[in-house]
């Protein structure tokens, strides 16, 4: 008996605290030359009724494995704070997240975001978009998740549940939120939403009374299965409003949605079969009007990889909420062919490109009349080390728009936009990157002409201190984009989770000075100085943006204390 017997003083069960995490940002940013808006006007008020600085705070913080839970406040520039009209930020949201274990996995009460298939009927996140990854064109967004999103008019709001087993998720879900509309009484006493603002600006009494004005409601269930190496989603989504959409009633408005409530219903699939990735996506309005999304993905034997995906939207289909991968902001109408290749070579080199093919049966925006184009990318990377890489790259975009011919009605040309592109990245060592850019593009209008090319050259310098606690940023850029077509877009160096892609347009430089510290650990400090200088005009902006001389600089802090 006396392996099964012990003597002794019996031991205390000690429980693992648990362990928190939190994780503080906090933003201000500021124009330092006045626009028109913010100046003193005879009788002693603004245009825009609040400040120029843009304040932003987020905090998330996770007690052990199953709670979390963040908070995020936002004030654009010129908008009030702390006063009638608003009585804190004007943008606070947040999220409570749990996670089980059982039949119960996660209940997120709050701010949060979904993704269905590819996006024809439910995409509250970023929608997937063509990129110099061609191969790369699947919708990647996470099913759904807690959201702490500063976008006003996206996401979704309220309850959302995931049950059921390891092989079988079962997702029901609402949404209770206010949505800026443009509203306007009917000469009958009805009231109707011209336009849903998308801008989340509140600056002036024109927008605050447009303020979270119409209530927007979403519920529906979905059920995912994981079949081998399946899985298939379906699901339904009932969207309503609290007054129907009647928007203007230009010819392209026609195909957008209309009244006060949609149902969407969806099926998709993704999986692989061999070597072969298939995914797809059918979705149905209440209308019955369907929309198809299927593609697949190859690599033959790893010497290349191939993808080729095919799109439909029906011209009555209509999803308030989808955003899928498509030419057009409202694809109703669309159909289109895309086709993406990526192919390693010898001597370090790689070789991505893409043709997507497309057809509207309606007119679009700046578009009178059905029509069809084509978008081409072609890049060839040179990576022949860690340290040192190089790229050229060539689009090339075919459509119609409206040109003024002096008639009434404008006619319909074609459009023709070439992009060339060189970059190059090398970091000499573990202090110094050094990263160059130069754009050349180009428009044309048959029977038009071309217009004046648009170019833009950038050096970027990074300088990061050995020990890492402090890095050092810096761009200078010069520009000459005469024409607004010819605008060039070019990502710019910012503070963590912070997105800067502007246009450059006209004539000028462009300087950029940004450092990041690390005082201590967990503590991250950022300073970020931007400015443009023109040559081409004496005056930056129109109307209340207006700025007065040729400098426009702004100004950006930011602190991340981890805990």
């Amino acid at each position: 008996m006396e392996p099964l017997i012990s003597f002794g003083i019996e031991s205390q069960a000690v429980e693992t605290p648990l362990k928190v995490k939190g994780d503080l940002f906090l933003r201000s940013q500021f124009q330092i030359q006045k626009r028109q808006g913010y100046k003193e006007r005879e009788d002693g008020t603004t245009y825009y009724l609040g400040d120029r600085f843009r304040h932003y705070g987020r905090y998330e913080m996770q007690v052990g494995k199953q709670w979390q839970m963040g908070l995020i406040a936002e004030k654009d520039p010129g908008e009030p704070m702390f006063t009638d009209e608003i009585k804190t930020f004007d943008f606070v949201s947040g999220y409570l997240s749990w996670k089980g274990n059982k039949v119960l996995k996660q209940v997120i009460a709050g701010q949060y975001r979904m993704s269905a298939g590819q996006g024809l009927a439910l995409q509250t996140g970023m929608a997937p978009v063509k990129s110099s990854d061609a191969v790369s064109i699947r919708n990647r967004q996470q099913v759904f998740g807690p959201s702490l999103s500063a976008t006003e008019s996206e996401g979704l709001y309220g309850l959302i549940l995931d049950l059921g087993t390891e092989r079988l998720s079962v997702i029901p879900f609402v949404s209770l939120r206010k949505r800026d509309a443009r509203l306007d009484t009917l000469s009958n006493g009805d009231i109707v939403i011209r336009s849903l603002k998308t801008d989340g600006y509140h600056r002036t009494l024109t927008e605050l009374s447009q303020r979270r004005n119409a209530d927007e409601t979403a519920a529906g269930l979905r059920t995912r299965l994981y079949a081998g190496r399946f899985i298939v989603d379906g699901g339904f989504m009932h969207y309503m409003l609290e007054y129907p959409i009647e928007p203007e009633q230009e010819t392209y408005r026609l195909i957008y949605f209309k009244g006060s409530s949609n149902q969407n219903y969806w099926l998709s699939t993704e999986g692989s079969i061999g070597k072969v990735f298939l995914f797809s996506e059918l979705a149905f309005d209440k209308t019955g009007d369907p929309a198809i999304w299927a593609g697949l993905q190859h690599s033959p034997k790893g010497i290349l990889d191939v993808v080729l995906a095919y799109r439909r939207i029906d011209m009555g289909y209509r999803a308030p909420l989808g955003a899928p991968l498509t030419e057009a902001s409202q694809p109703a109408g669309e159909s289109g062919f895309y086709t993406g290749i990526s192919i390693p070579l010898p001597a370090a080199l790689t070789l991505d490109t893409y043709i997507d093919y497309y057809r509207h049966k309606w007119p679009k925006y700046q578009i009178d009349a059905p029509h069809e184009g084509f978008d081409w990318l072609v890049v060839l990377c040179h990576k022949p080390s860690k340290e040192w890489e190089n790229s050229i790259r060539l689009r090339y975009r075919d459509k119609p728009v409206n040109i003024n011919t002096g008639e009434p009605a404008p006619a319909v040309a074609t459009r023709s936009q070439t992009q060339l592109r060189f970059q190059s990245s090398y970091m000499p060592s573990k202090i110094w990157t050094f990263s160059f850019r130069a754009d050349v593009q180009s428009v044309s209008y048959a029977g038009e002409g071309k217009l004046p090319k648009g170019y833009f050259f950038a050096q970027d310098v990074k300088l990061a201190a050995p020990n890492k606690n402090l890095t050092i940023n810096a761009r200078y850029a010069l520009f000459d984009a005469e024409e607004y077509d010819t605008r060039i877009f070019a990502y710019e160096p910012d503070v963590l989770y912070s997105f800067s892609t502007p246009a450059y347009y006209g004539k000028g430089s462009r300087f950029i000075l940004m450092a990041k510290w690390t005082p201590l650990p967990r503590l991250d400090l950022w300073v970020r100085y931007a400015a443009w200088k023109y040559s081409d005009r004496e005056e930056i902006g129109t109307g209340q943006n207006r700025i007065s001389g040729d400098l426009s600089s702004e100004l950006k802090f930011q602190i991340r204390k981890r805990f």
